[in-house]
């Protein structure tokens, strides 16, 4: 699914495009953002394979977090997109290291609400990690309320853990940026 440009006071999300790959294969070598975000690829051809599947694919979004002057500092995407329930799936990361801890990811959020209400969607929901206090924390202020705790199972290996399911829904994005 094609993106346009969404502008927020502290961020703009734009299409996510194939200059900005380097930038996510090496966020994806960073430890921080692998133990919750996880591994989506391994090295540039996988970036690419799934970036070009996700510009072939209607239920997805890819979309690049940019600061107001245009520097890359995370990716936004929206899966899983259900037009019939109108509602889709986010996930969200600040990559690059200089810009974590600023409120920005909320703000980017906040811009994800923005873009997902313009193109029809009337809910977003999320899964986050359980130990993810900064994410949760993120994504309360940004209006999401947990729905369900959903268990890691029998098997306690390291890096699995609970996750909250959270939803958002997108009214007050439409109202109050539409």
């Amino acid at each position: 699914m094609t993106a346009t440009q969404t502008r927020g006071p502290r961020v703009v999300l734009t299409p996510l495009a194939p200059s900005d790959l380097p930038w996510l294969v090496r966020w994806e070598h960073d430890p921080e953002v692998a133990r919750y975000a996880g591994r989506r690829f391994r090295d540039g051809a996988e970036a690419w394979a799934w970036w070009r599947a996700a510009q072939a694919d209607r239920r997805r979004a890819v979309l690049a977090i940019r600061t107001p002057a245009g520097q890359l500092i995370g990716d936004v995407e929206l899966v899983e997109i259900n037009w019939a329930r109108r509602e889709a799936e986010l996930r969200i990361r600040i990559g690059d290291r200089a810009y974590r801890g600023r409120g920005l990811g909320r703000a980017a959020v906040e811009a994800a609400a923005r873009y997902a209400a313009g193109v029809g969607l009337q809910q977003l929901f999320l899964r986050v990690d359980v130990r993810n206090v900064a994410a949760l924390r993120c994504y309360r202020a940004a209006g999401f309320r947990c729905l369900a705790r959903l268990r890691a199972g029998r098997r306690k290996a390291d890096g699995l853990a609970d996750m909250y399911l959270m939803a958002r829904p997108l009214a007050q994005a439409r109202a109050a940026h539409g």
